[in-house]
């Protein structure tokens, strides 16, 4: 019989052994499989953006942000042993809670003072093991009021809030009208190192007293606490303050002239081709294509958003600015002035002038002598000033009579006039023969200077201010008003 007995516990030792082998193999083979939307947005910051993502209903990136955060905000790993145990706590949790309530707890909280008390009794006794047993009482009633750590929540997992953590805590908007000085230091008599202009974005590095020290653009300083706001929810910022472009994450990717798939193609662009936005819909961004002029529309799966912001300007900065922006302005006036000449100038026809051989001989030398070296337009303008005389009331009404008159023409008074109307028989050089092309012009109604009346050198009118005159243009080497 005991043989038998003997045989029996061998084959049920047998069985649970096997049975138990076979339970645990099934446990380390068995394991949840995990899903990945995007494969793209794995890692330390990317586990965070995916949360963004979600909550904006776009691909957020923060390679482009302002600032980069040093904060690590990949998910702790939690072995399987560590889980193992957790759960065998919780669960032990869970059934405790149950049994243990009212005079239960009670009890056994007595239960475990006089058992301590009989192994402590060589050292507790009296006074000493009713101390222990209120102690134990109170953290049997501490611990049903308070759950402990670790225990699972009473809330389903899918009904707890989820914690989004900010991409942009550190960041500050200028709120001043117009800019707000960046100091060396943080006082008033500090010397300026940059301005922040109002909607511009910065990183704040610390605070002292009423001052943040802040890092915008190549500018690092402070500034005064008041004229920068905080704690902007990202999706504000973002869609307030952010200058928004996207990366398009595919091979090639089509860009449709209405936000539908059946809409026409307008163009194909390129992965990591990066273009402004003018507009995010639910599934669609709006984009500008400068350089080929399109606008269109693009499926936001297939793009990443990037957020730029506004920059301080540092001193240096602000002054090469401000140079360049005056050369700018400089060159627009010479343009505008440049097409007020060109307009006023404009060859325009008026009645013709009787003239004698002798009259156009004077005329051809005096514009010769006094433009020779000039162009046709120059040649033609001196011919109508000298006919321009001759039709007002101010001066004499003959050829001969202007030109001789004191005081008016220097080439006359200098022998310059004199020595061209001794050569004029030999006039056949190029410059020549416009002269006396340009002067038959005149004579035959050509005018491109209106009704002015004078000239003068080019650096020699400046000096004495006939450029600034209302109605001056300047022709080549002249000045005519």
């Amino acid at each position: 019989m005991k043989t038998k007995r003997t045989l029996l516990s061998i084959i049920v030792s047998l069985s649970v052994f096997c049975l138990s082998i076979l339970i645990d193999f099934s446990t380390h083979f068995i394991t949840p499989s995990v899903t990945v939307d995007n494969i793209d947005l794995q890692g330390s910051d990317n586990s965070s953006l995916k949360v963004y993502s979600d909550q904006y209903d776009i691909v957020a990136s923060n390679k482009d942000r302002l600032y980069q955060q040093d904060t690590d905000l990949q998910d702790p790993v939690v072995s399987e042993d560590d889980s193992k145990v957790e759960l065998e706590a919780n669960s032990q949790g869970e059934v405790d809670g149950k049994i243990k309530s009212g005079q239960d707890a009670e009890t056994d909280a007595e239960l475990d003072a006089s058992s301590q008390g009989e192994v402590d009794g060589k050292i507790k006794s009296g006074q000493d093991a009713e101390t222990d047993t209120e102690q134990e009482e109170g953290f049997v009633a501490e611990s049903e009021s308070q759950p402990e750590e670790g225990l699972e929540s009473d809330l389903p997992l899918e009904s707890q809030p989820e914690v989004v953590e900010s991409l942009y805590a550190d960041i500050g908007i200028s709120i001043a009208n117009s800019y707000v000085n960046i100091r060396e230091n943080p006082t008033t008599d500090s010397n300026i190192v940059g301005k922040l202009y109002k909607n511009a974005a910065a990183k704040i590095l610390d605070s002292i007293d009423d001052w943040y020290y802040i890092e915008s653009g190549s500018v690092k300083g402070y500034l005064k606490a008041e004229y920068l706001k905080t704690g902007i929810p990202d999706e504000e910022l973002v869609r307030t303050y952010g200058i928004l472009r996207i990366s398009v994450k595919a091979d090639g990717l089509n860009v449709r002239k209405e936000p539908l798939i059946e809409s026409q193609k307008l163009t194909v662009i390129y992965q990591n081709e990066c273009y402004p936005v003018i507009e995010l819909l639910d599934e669609w961004v709006k984009i500008n294509i400068v350089d080929d002029n399109v606008i269109g529309y693009v499926t936001k799966e297939y793009v990443e958003l990037l957020v730029d912001f506004e920059k301080a300007i540092s001193k240096k900065e602000e002054e090469e600015l401000i140079r360049l922006q005056e050369e700018e302005k400089e060159r627009q006036r010479k343009i505008q002035e440049e097409e007020r000449i060109k307009k006023e100038t404009e060859i325009k026809y008026r009645d013709k002038v009787d003239y004698t051989p002798e009259e156009f001989k004077l005329l051809a030398c005096l514009v010769h002598a006094e433009a020779g070296n000039q162009s046709y337009e120059g040649k033609l303008a001196v011919a109508n000033v000298v006919l321009n005389r001759m039709k007002s009331k101010k001066y004499p009404n003959t050829i001969e009579a202007v030109i001789y008159q004191p005081g008016q023409f220097s080439v006359a008074k200098s022998g310059s006039l004199d020595k061209q109307l001794k050569n004029y028989e030999n006039y056949s050089s190029k410059s020549q023969q416009l002269t006396l092309k340009a002067t038959k012009a005149a004579l035959s109604g050509e005018n491109n200077i209106g009704n002015r009346l004078y000239f003068h050198a080019y650096k020699a009118a400046v000096k004495k201010g006939y450029d600034k005159k209302k109605n001056a243009v300047k022709l080549e080497d002249h000045v005519f008003w």
